[in-house]
């Protein structure tokens, strides 16, 4: 377990898979863990003795008990799913279902008795967590200055001109993931250097923690900014000593080279996000989103919807004004943590979750209390994540440091002497579950990355133009996906793209009738159902279908009421068929949903008004 458990904390944030995978910033760190929790498993006599040192503290029968109370939380959740499946094996975009937080729970579990068992342990992790931080923030700097040998650049920058700005995503698919991530580094690597003897490697841990604090300014996180000071203001009151000249000295240099670099030209992106932030002081649609997501779950108030089930049932609920703010926005999480464990799993999902977080105080609290030598890094790095967290949701790397941030405050607290009594399990029933556990979640992880590996070659072959290879290797996907979340769409735009432009007639037949196909699974397959039936009607306009145009833009908006696009199509197809008091109708809904984004939403409402009169 010695080098099974910090090889897991730095490749879970740190791998990623480019060309190998499709969801190449998603699947490895899934499939990391899913294969690591059964080699974990073999190690049952270590197991059962690190768990009884995990029960000797307060905190860790706490700890246990809060995740067997998470756990279940999110089973009951996911029985009482509106889309089980979608709950069980996760959604495309974070892969966070039942089955990834239950080996995560479990995983968490098990690394907090190995910390409590043996506080040599401790260094081991962090060595491994600073090392892989240190490693991502020089990715995600080089991405800053437009070297990236693996992701596009232009996938990760907006704007034009003087206003272009860059967010770095590191190895998180994300920059606000990315950023909260490197907030708990920050203190884990300042953590580590207080631990490490006088040495290279105390001035490496050091340097760790300037980079990642460098990457985050790069990365124009606000939320991930934001925790850093956090952290730095519990970091500093709980020290309670005075600050050395030397480390006044470092900051003041620090602070000095950052205004250097924001006033010269290298700085210019990071000038332009300043300046967008300004312009976007409230954070987008957040609180309109945080308004609409409460009302969302005052519909499923006990159990929730489901894990991972929010960027499907959302458009349900989605509010006018924040259609109308921003009209092509998809919104795939409420961007809060207690929110997102609300509408998931509801109350009882929510106090789970408030209860770990009150316990992460208690700990911290006891730990700072005793002067536990790295009590005060710890406590800085668990406050920073959650004042990050309460612009965004976890994603599996930043909910697994979540959880081992607990773990090592627990591994910090005193131990009591008492040995407390621990229930015996039978010596075939927990072997037994363990191996069932095991198999499932090794099926679960191959399936994941064999259907993810098919659909990389499937996107491969489409680049060619190779429609019927295409095809072919389609079906592995399909064979291997897990049911729930599907990759359906995404394959029949790239189809209906390559149709259109391929020059060869077979190749352009094949596309369009995958394309056809696909566009029907994706109805029931997809998280975006609204998205699937529009695009579905938009494929059945070619065939002069109307009937079947007129039902699937329908759906669309039954699953997006206050989509504008689903009504404005509607709108042109209702005019074609002679029923010009409905498009009228469908065409003002349109209007009032677009807020004025969209000229051409004006001008078929501005035709059929004129050809009424």
């Amino acid at each position: 377990m010695r080098f099974i458990v910090p090889l897991v904390a730095a490749l879970v944030p740190l791998l990623i898979t480019p060309g190998l995978l499709s969801h190449f910033d998603i699947t490895p760190k899934a499939a990391v863990l899913l294969f690591a929790l059964p080699l974990i498993l073999l190690y049952r006599s270590a197991n059962l003795h690190n768990f009884h040192a995990l029960l000797r503290g307060r905190g860790g029968r706490w700890f246990a008990g809060l995740l067997a109370v998470q756990w279940g939380s999110a089973t009951l959740a996911t029985a009482f799913s509106l889309h089980p499946w979608l709950s069980l094996h996760g959604s495309t975009w974070r892969r966070y279902g039942l089955a990834s937080e239950t080996a995560l729970l479990l995983f968490v579990l098990l690394v907090a008795a190995w910390l409590a068992a043996d506080s040599h342990n401790i260094r081991r992790l962090l060595r491994a967590a600073t090392a892989a931080g240190a490693l991502a923030s020089l990715y995600g700097i080089a991405q800053y200055f437009g070297w990236d040998p693996w992701q596009p650049v232009q996938a990760y920058q907006a704007g034009e001109g003087l206003y272009t700005i860059v967010r770095p995503p590191g190895t998180l698919g994300h920059a606000d993931y990315f950023g909260a991530w490197l907030v708990v580094v920050t203190f884990l690597a300042a953590a580590l250097a207080r631990l490490e003897p006088p040495g290279w490697r105390k001035y490496a841990a050091s340097a760790s923690a300037g980079l990642a604090l460098a990457a985050i300014i790069l990365s124009g996180t606000r939320s991930a900014l934001l925790g850093v000071l956090a952290g730095a203001l519990v970091y500093a009151v709980s020290r309670r000593s005075r600050m050395r000249m030397r480390t006044l000295a470092a900051m003041g240099v620090g602070a000095l080279a950052l205004v250097i670099f924001f006033v010269s030209p290298p700085g210019a992106k990071l000038r332009a996000r300043l300046h967008w932030s300004i312009e976007d002081a409230r954070g987008g649609g957040r609180l309109l989103l945080w308004r609409d997501s409460l009302r969302m779950s005052a519909r499923r108030p006990l159990t929730g919807f489901g894990p991972e089930t929010f960027a499907t049932e959302f458009p349900r609920f989605e509010s006018l004004d924040l259609a109308r703010a921003y009209p092509d926005f998809y919104q795939e999480s409420p961007h809060n943590l207690f929110l997102d464990a609300l509408t998931a799993e509801g109350w009882l999902g929510l106090l789970a979750l408030g209860a770990v977080c009150a316990l992460g105080g208690w700990t911290m609290l006891r730990g700072l209390r005793s002067g536990h030598t790295l009590a005060a890094p710890f406590a800085a790095a668990l406050v920073g994540l959650l004042v990050a967290q309460q612009f965004i949701v976890l994603v599996l790397a930043t909910a697994l440091y979540f959880y081992l941030l607990i773990a090592l405050l627990i591994a910090c607290e005193p131990v009591e002497s008492r040995d407390p009594a621990v229930g015996r399990v039978s010596s075939w029933l927990a072997p037994s579950l363990a191996l069932a556990l095991s198999l499932a979640l090794l099926v679960f992880a191959v399936r994941l990355v064999a259907a993810d590996a098919a659909l990389a070659v499937v996107q491969r072959r489409i680049a060619a133009g190779d429609a019927n290879g295409a095809a072919r290797a389609y079906q592995a996907v399909l064979q291997w996906e897990p049911p729930g979340a599907g990759a359906d769409l995404d394959y029949s735009r790239a189809m209906q793209r390559l149709a259109t432009s391929s020059p060869i007639v077979t190749t352009r037949l094949t596309a369009e009738q995958q394309a056809i196909q696909s566009a029907i699974r994706a109805t029931t397959t997809t998280e975006n159902r609204q998205d699937a039936w529009y695009n579905l009607a938009g494929l059945l306009a070619r065939a002069n279908d109307t009937a079947a145009v007129e039902r699937c833009l329908r759906n669309a908006s039954a699953w997006a009421p206050n989509w504008f696009k689903p009504h404005w199509m509607l709108a042109q197809v209702l005019s074609l068929s002679g029923r010009h008091a409905e498009a009228l109708a469908e065409a003002s809904q349109a209007l009032e949903q677009d807020g004025g984004h969209h000229p051409e939403v004006l001008e078929t409402w501005n035709k059929l008004q004129q050809s009424g009169h």
